[in-house]
């Protein structure tokens, strides 16, 4: 009988076992998670902080029980990896019971990505990362507790715990170190919208950057002055989570393991998929590395889908993202305008404001497009929207396009839908492009 052993149970660990799972019912399949939570969604982490929710157990999609018991993976809580020897195919790890030894003929790496650290001095007690949803209770009563709160870091994560502590009534003071929030996400003109938003809530800090923390993460020290906090809340993205094989498989420019368009390592019978796993940018063709959820169970599904004997190939990636701050939503998708410029394109841009609804409909919100192109193959690359409602469906939209190769006229053609209650005649997307059309 064939063992498929994975190490980490979030999103594209499971998704890779119960896709085996289906593939083939007689294969033996072990899970082993760290914490005491697997299929977890670390995304919703500032909004249980806020408090729109109160049990942990909602974090989990489906439970370890539910595993055990309706897809017969064996899921190993609360164990830890120690060490993999890929020659002899044998996995080792510890728990609450002692240490644990597994062999496997397929073997699924699914660690995930960790914090990225500033250094400190004096001790941690007050220091924080909004990181894993195992901790999320000790962290909801940790920051509870406190009054004047520092998020170092402005891009998605830290927008999101300083819209739910300032819903919770704590003074916030953002530091960033760029010259707008969200620089990463979309560029200036967007991003200065969601700017003077934050700051009417919070103290924000721009072109700053922290030099160190002091008495434990109570004091800040950047390199425009001093900060007084009663804790400091840690949000400078992430990392590959790689410490356990990064001498020994493969990695890829971007520091994550470096695997072919069938999730395959540089072990043929070794697979990688999640938040640790490099991919391709299907608009530069060039490693790209995007930890996100949806990213890494589909990751996670064309990995199990191969083990199980069904050849499946992953395409790559457009880097979709989209996140909230109070009444605005806030996606992009593809390339920024640098971004573009960095890989070699020509980029030509288009800015637009306008509202979600006919003008005769109520309640119509304020709705911001940028819509960035190629000018020498018009080639859509990438596009940024920031608006009070219907801003999902039109970045998954323009997702779709720029996947496809889309031209500057492909995207005007688009048959949208059109509803006074939701949309207009010219969807504000298709208002971007047509400025865009001008050029031609």
């Amino acid at each position: 009988m064939e063992t498929l052993v994975a190490v980490g149970g979030g999103a594209a660990g499971m998704s890779a076992s119960s896709r085996a799972r289906r593939l083939k019912p007689d294969m033996e399949i072990v899970v082993f998670e760290s914490t005491k939570m697997v299929s977890h969604a670390p995304c919703g982490i500032p909004y249980f902080v806020e408090g729109l929710f109160n049990d942990e157990n909602l974090f989990m999609t489906y439970t370890p029980q539910f595993f055990e018991e309706k897809r017969k993976i064996h899921v190993k809580t609360n164990t830890k990896v120690t060490e993999i020897d890929f020659d002899s195919r044998i996995v080792y790890g510890e728990s609450r019971e002692g240490k644990i030894k597994a062999e496997y003929d397929y073997l699924v790496i699914s660690t995930g990505a960790i914090p990225r650290k500033i250094p400190v001095e004096d001790g941690n007690d007050r220091i924080f990362y909004a990181h894993h949803p195992a901790n999320a209770v000790e962290l909801r009563e940790r920051l509870w507790s406190l009054n004047t709160i520092a998020i170092v870091g402005g891009g998605i994560l830290g927008i999101e715990m300083a819209e739910a502590l300032t819903h919770i009534g704590k003074k916030v003071i953002l530091i960033h170190r760029s010259k707008y929030l969200l620089n990463k996400t979309i560029d200036t003109e967007l991003g200065n919208i969601i700017t003077q938003r934050v700051s009417k809530d919070a103290e924000v800090r721009l072109n700053e950057s922290v030099e160190t923390i002091k008495e434990g993460g109570r004091l800040i020290v950047t390199d425009k002055g001093k900060y007084q906090v009663d804790g400091t809340i840690i949000a400078i993205g992430v990392a590959p989570n790689v410490e356990l094989v990064k001498d020994k498989i493969k990695l890829g420019e971007t520091g994550a393991i470096k695997v072919d368009d069938h999730m395959r390592t540089n072990y043929r019978e070794v697979y990688s998929a999640g938040d640790n796993t490099e991919s391709v940018n299907i608009i530069t063709k060039k490693p790209a590395w995007v930890p996100f959820a949806p990213v890494a169970n589909k990751m996670g599904y064309v990995a199990g889908s191969n083990i199980g004997g069904h050849e499946m190939r992953f395409p790559g990636v457009v880097n979709t993202q989209i996140t909230k701050y109070k009444e605005f939503y806030i996606g992009r998708v593809g390339l920024q305008e640098d971004e573009a410029r960095l890989h070699g394109f020509k980029p030509i841009s288009a800015t637009i404001s306008g509202k979600t609804r006919a003008r005769y409909y109520p309640d119509a919100k304020d709705i911001h497009v940028k819509i960035i192109a190629d000018e020498n193959t018009k080639r859509i690359l990438g596009a940024q929207i920031v608006g009070g409602e219907e801003v999902l469906g039109r970045i998954d939209m323009m997702a779709a396009a720029i996947m496809k190769g889309f031209t500057i006229e492909d995207t005007f053609f688009i048959e949208m839908g059109y509803l006074p209650a939701i949309s207009r005649v010219w969807d504000p997307v298709i208002v971007a492009i047509r400025q865009l059309m001008k050029d031609e």
